[in-house]
């Protein structure tokens, strides 16, 4: 009787920068008996009993191996723990943001500040705390204001447009921005 024995020995899956190479081996051993058996009889009682051969074992071994050339997408975190609506990316780096802050800030009169941080805002994303570092540079609220509403349209991190509503001195500016985001959507 033959019978085949099937050992998977190891499978081991490893990626490493996009690549996923898994190797698997697989040996089978099938036992095999090709022996001469020999019975005589000799009439005066004597039996002769001879068994002549060999058992081998036959071994194949297969090895496979896959690989898979998959692109590695990392995630891009722009805010830390933020995961909702997205208006625009890539924000602007910290040292871009600097720059900008500063030239808003060289500006003596809030309708220069204004002009500036439009021209800024309407070339670049920003995230809603880039937005407020510049919001912070005006004395009044109507340079805020105007600011802050063109700016809408160039947050990366929309749902944290909450936070704008803190820059203002009176409650009645804030209002009135919730009232133009509300009229927007």
């Amino acid at each position: 009787m033959k019978s085949s024995l099937t050992i998977l020995l190891f499978a081991i899956a490893i990626t490493t920068y996009g690549q996923t190479i898994m190797t698997q081996t697989t040996t089978t051993r099938t036992p095999t008996n090709n022996g001469i058996n020999i019975n005589m009889n000799v009439s005066d009682g004597m039996n002769i009993n001879m068994n002549m051969g060999n058992n081998q074992q036959q071994t194949t071994t297969t090895q496979t191996t896959i690989i898979n050339n998959s692109p590695v997408v990392a995630a891009v975190v722009y805010v830390s723990g933020y995961n909702g609506e997205i208006g625009c990316t890539p924000p602007l780096s910290r040292q871009r943001i600097d720059e900008m802050v500063n030239s808003v800030n060289n500006q003596s009169f809030s309708d220069d500040k204004q002009r500036v941080s439009k021209q800024i805002i309407r070339s670049n994303c920003m995230t809603v705390d880039q937005l407020v570092e510049i919001l912070n540079q005006f004395s009044f609220d109507d340079g805020k204001l105007e600011t802050a509403k063109f700016a809408y349209d160039y947050i990366y991190d929309v749902e944290n447009y909450f936070k704008v509503f803190n820059v203002f001195s009176f409650s009645s500016s804030g209002e009135e921005l919730e009232e133009y985001i509300n009229g927007r959507n």
